[in-house]
């Protein structure tokens, strides 16, 4: 099945990953959320090649390291960082389902949300 690449959105998205030693998982994770109109890697200075490959191989990211303290103070950083209103966060060792793009891809098409957020149930 084709992963979607593009969004004509009435509302940008920004997609947010924190990472750690993500190597093995990393192009997984960025490229399911290619589509999204801004990206930011928040990195806690992996020892393995996770940014190289993200700094090379995927130009439309924006990359922070910083010291972890917790998973909360990260997360918060890279939310600081997004220049849109609608975020998705991700795990660096997750990947988003082509349905899950096409049902944002619906939801942020509406020139009106009926919500402030949306949670996703995760399938492990």
């Amino acid at each position: 099945m084709p992963r979607i690449t593009e969004l004509s959105c009435v509302q940008p998205i920004t997609g947010l990953l924190i990472t750690y030693n993500e190597e093995q998982n990393i192009r997984r994770c960025l490229d399911s959320i290619a589509f999204t109109d801004e990206i930011i890697v928040v990195d806690s200075f992996s020892s393995d090649k996770t940014m190289d490959i993200v700094q090379k191989e995927y130009p439309k990211a924006k990359i922070w390291q910083r010291p972890f303290e917790n998973f909360t103070d990260q997360k918060s950083f890279a939310l600081a960082q997004a220049s849109n209103d609608w975020v998705f966060f991700i795990d660096g060792d997750e990947e988003m389902t082509p349905a899950l793009q096409k049902e944002i891809e619906g939801i942020l098409t509406l020139d009106s949300q009926p919500y402030n957020g949306y949670w996703i149930y995760r399938q492990f």
